[in-house]
């Protein structure tokens, strides 16, 4: 099999390309400091309780982590998410995907199951999704969550507190089977999110689902977009930028809910913030 040994900030892959990816050789050394001596010879002193995680093909550091650290490589993280998917054979084969940034310090590893059709209205279709999170750097927490991919516009849908959600830090607590009950026994409890999900399309947005979006990520470019297309899809009676609470705004919860995760699938590069922004999202959705 051949594979690309190129280094890149960003890379992408989907399907049988994602095993010809590079993936970071990574490792864990000891860090040090030299500081001065009576002799005037500077002595290479190593730090306790201190390590530095580094690509061994050529030396990019990733993070500073304690002793308790437990490194898990992409590959590792990438084996695991194929298990879980193979414990639900019923939902048939799915797509992958695979993102990577800084240099391959951040991964994001996506199935999306096609053959699962899940209606939230009529012709607005959305196919399970199972995303998982990883990080060198310490930016992102090991983590799978459970969501949907809709079909009517390619933008990511996740409601967090009724998603299965495996999350740890890379400590000696992280533990991937468990992460593996987790996800499968939410696979198999699907109906929960998609009922969620209806019952967005079925009533308005509250006015902190409509003013959510100032306060959960979005920088100023993004927050524009998002509020041109509150003003094209909804109904603005009046909006004041100085007061929200005085806002009225007339639009259906589901698309404003959508408005939000295509912004954020779309146009937010930056695998950590997105992560953060689409958490912000299903919380303000789940009430």
């Amino acid at each position: 099999m051949e594979v690309i040994h190129s280094i890149k900030e960003r890379s992408y892959a989907k399907g049988d390309d994602i095993d010809k990816m590079y993936f970071p050789n990574t490792g864990i050394r000891g860090v040090a400091q030299m500081i001065p001596s009576r002799d005037s010879v500077p002595k290479l002193v190593t730090i306790p309780n201190s390590r530095v995680i580094v690509n061994r093909d050529n030396d990019h550091p990733f993070a500073v982590v304690t002793d308790g650290y437990q490194m898990v490589t992409h590959q590792e993280v990438i084996q695991k998410a194929d298990e879980i998917v193979r414990e639900c054979p019923e939902w048939g084969t799915p797509t992958r995907e695979a993102w990577m940034s800084n240099y391959g310090g951040r991964l994001r590893y996506r199935h999306t199951f096609n053959e699962i059709d899940f209606e939230i209205r009529p012709g607005d279709v959305v196919h399970p999704t199972l995303e998982t999170f990883a990080s060198y750097d310490t930016s992102l927490a090991q983590r799978e969550v459970l969501g949907g991919f809709r079909v009517v516009c390619v933008n990511g849908a996740t409601v967090g507190k009724l998603l299965a959600e495996y999350k740890r830090k890379h400590t000696a607590s992280l533990d991937l089977e468990a992460a593996k009950r987790i996800i499968v026994e939410g696979m198999r409890n699907y109906s929960i999110v998609t009922d969620l999900w209806k019952s967005l399309a079925n009533r308005a947005a509250f006015l902190e689902e409509v003013n959510a979006f100032e306060g959960i990520g979005f920088n100023k470019n993004e927050r524009i977009a998002i509020e041109r297309e509150i003003r094209e899809q909804g109904t603005v009676k009046q909006w004041d930028d100085q007061d929200k609470e005085k806002r009225q705004v007339d639009i259906n919860a589901w698309d404003l809910y959508n408005i939000y995760t295509a912004e954020a699938t779309h146009r937010v590069p930056d695998l950590t913030r997105q992560a953060r922004i689409t958490t912000g999202i299903a919380n303000t959705f789940v009430h």
